[in-house]
């Protein structure tokens, strides 16, 4: 939870939430305790549920229980998520730590996915308006389908620039603009303003996972808690792919099929693409929806004290060193 520590109370309310879930796992059997338990301890950003918190407007360290409620059930729904995620990838670590597969096994994994899903309806249901938790039960299909389309997609080709922008949306955008407009309106701020969240959370999910794409060739393995180049090596391609295919397809088709049958090492693929400038140019788009999200944050908190968190969350969220 480091990522807060420049804004003390955002921090305070994720150490609350995260307390909360912990408190609400000791209750389980014991073998299910045993197990759970050092996974919901695990270091994480909780960006999501953070977003909710932010989005709120909330002074004073004070945020009403709905607010509470929605950070929580986000939370519990992303580590679902990932548990599943990392099954599907076959990924060997998840936040610098043997993902849960490694450590209990897929079918294990699989169920314990599936009861953090179920915990995340019921704290929904108990917590959040109807509204909102309308709008968290449709997120759910939205994402798993994606997440179907993206192992379909495996050594696709040719690569379909619009098709990755609509996995990105689906993977990551949604659960962004969702968590802006849920804190927003959980936290009782107008409608309107509530909807131009939305729309920045959007911008700043396509921009965060663009960005998450782009590390995944030139970030730093020890800051980011996973190997990179994963991605390519699993045959998920994503926007860097889609701009060499722009920018040569056949040559580019070589390419992947020498990686694919090991004649070529991602390493030696991406220390040419960057000589090439794809990657810089995929930089490019990261700072496009960037600076979206900025101009909708600008329209919705004008002429409030709201903004300088803002922008600096923004700053903090897309700096790669991160």
């Amino acid at each position: 939870m480091s990522f807060w520590s420049s804004f003390p109370q955002i921090r305070a309310g994720l150490e609350g939430i995260k307390a909360r879930l912990v408190s609400q796992a000791q209750s389980l059997p014991p073998d299910l305790r045993e197990e759970l338990l050092p996974y919901l301890r695990r270091e994480g950003k909780y960006l999501r549920a953070g977003l909710i918190l932010l989005a709120s407007g909330s002074k004073g360290g004070s945020y009403p229980e709905a607010v509470i409620g929605a950070a929580a059930a986000v939370e519990i729904l992303h580590l679902a998520t990932l548990i599943h995620d990392d099954i599907v990838d076959q990924a060997a670590l998840r936040r610098g730590e043997p993902a849960l597969h490694r450590q209990l096994g897929s079918q294990k994994a699989v169920l314990y996915g599936d009861f953090l899903f179920a915990a995340a309806f019921h704290a929904v249901s108990r917590d959040v308006g109807p509204d909102s938790a309308r709008a968290l039960a449709g997120l759910v299909t939205a994402m798993a389908g994606s997440e179907i389309q993206q192992l379909n997609d495996r050594f696709r080709l040719p690569v379909s620039p619009r098709r990755i922008l609509r996995k990105t949306v689906g993977k990551t955008a949604l659960l962004f603009s969702l968590s802006l407009y849920v804190g927003a309106r959980e936290g009782g701020r107008p409608e309107a303003v509530s909807n131009r969240l939305r729309r920045a959370g959007y911008a700043l999910g396509m921009a965060f996972q663009l960005q998450d794409d782009l590390l995944d060739w030139v970030g730093n393995a020890s800051v980011l808690g996973k190997p990179i180049l994963e991605d390519l090596h699993s045959g998920i391609y994503t926007w860097p792919v889609a701009i060499a295919w722009k920018q040569a397809a056949p040559r580019t088709k070589a390419e992947l099929e020498d990686v694919r049958m090991g004649r070529l090492s991602p390493e030696e693929l991406r220390d040419r693409w960057v000589a090439l400038g794809y990657l810089a140019e995929a930089e490019d788009l990261v700072s496009r929806y960037a600076a979206r999200a900025r101009c909708d944050l600008e329209a919705a908190l004008a002429g409030t004290s709201d903004l300088g968190p803002w922008h600096s969350f923004l700053d903090k969220l897309l700096d790669r060193r991160v």
